[in-house]
């Protein structure tokens, strides 16, 4: 997946999501501030994309981390949301490679209830370090806020960093956040360190 996508992401969190500033966002659900998210982003990919030849060619890797996503809930203006990501990637020719969820999403207007799941997700060989990114996935699930539900739908795309793939990081696109006839739009990015 072209990496154009990540202009998006700049524009709506700003210079601070892209430099690693953070700013002073909520809380996430953990208690980790959007300073932690960016030292994490800023960590995970300091050590630069890994050379696909040097990933694991079978068996699983389990990632955890962050997600900061711009959520518009409730019918109000789109507002930082931050949670957790569990991540997890099949190499090898397994089925539906990349796998898992999102969840404890909290922001300015308090705690959301329910997860967003990880699926149908595919891996590129032969991505382009400078222009492609190496696995995309489809988000999706129902989140209440308020005793009010949000159908929500995404896609993620991203690439492995460090040695071995030791960690993960990457955007959140083309997001849609549905209520009744109502459909608003939304992006994020993430990032993972590898578990032990």
């Amino acid at each position: 997946m072209v990496r154009f996508v990540c202009l998006g992401v700049c524009i709506v969190f700003g210079l601070a999501a892209c430099s690693g500033g953070g700013g002073g966002d909520v809380g996430a659900g953990n208690g980790a501030s959007a300073d932690g998210f960016a030292a994490l982003r800023d960590r995970v990919t300091t050590a630069g994309i890994t050379p696909f030849a040097t990933l694991p060619p079978m068996g699983e890797v389990a990632y955890a981390g962050r997600v900061r996503l711009s959520l518009p809930l409730g019918g109000t203006a789109a507002a930082p949301y931050h949670g957790d990501l569990d991540l997890r990637v099949r190499f090898g020719a397994a089925p539906d490679p990349v796998t898992g969820r999102i969840g404890n999403l909290q922001g300015g207007a308090g705690p959301v209830t329910g997860h967003l799941q990880i699926s149908d997700g595919r891996i590129y060989p032969d991505a382009a370090a400078a222009r492609d990114y190496q696995f995309t996935a489809d988000l999706s699930g129902t989140l209440t806020q308020n005793a009010v539900a949000h159908d929500v739908t995404a896609e993620m795309s991203g690439d492995f960093h460090g040695p071995q793939g030791a960690g993960v990081a990457g955007v959140i696109a083309r997001g849609a956040v549905r209520r009744g006839d109502d459909i608003d739009t939304f992006d994020g990015s993430f990032a993972a360190d590898r578990s032990p």
